[in-house]
């Protein structure tokens, strides 16, 4: 979902907090790690990651440190406690079958929980 913010020119943060109202952003240190693997990658890919960086400062994300673990895992953990947002299909799928709440992109330019 991070990386939709450029390419189909959402604010994902806004729109979440107009659907929310008060919202507190956490993100597992994996996931920051991931942008900034990714931020090395094609030009488009690394621009797409760098907003998603730069965004995320902007919003005041907390960055939660996490076991040694991929970044899907640390969040299908979290999902007994937060909202994921991700447009992952198959972290979607998982995020479902414990239980969790996932917040996605829909038509491009839409928020929707599952």
């Amino acid at each position: 979902m991070l990386l939709a913010i450029k390419r189909f020119k959402i604010d994902v943060f806004k729109e979440a907090k107009l659907m929310f109202g008060k919202v507190e952003f956490v993100e597992p240190d994996q996931v920051l790690r991931e942008l900034k693997g990714l931020s090395k990658e094609n030009k488009e890919l690394a621009r797409e990651a760098r907003i998603a960086m730069e965004l995320l400062e902007k919003n005041g994300f907390r960055t939660l440190k996490m076991d040694n673990m991929g970044a899907d895992e640390c969040l299908l953990k979290l999902s007994k406690d937060v909202i994921i947002g991700t447009n992952d299909k198959k972290l979607k799928d998982s995020v479902s079958q414990k239980g969790g709440t996932v917040l996605f992109l829909r038509q491009k330019k839409f928020l929707e929980l599952n």
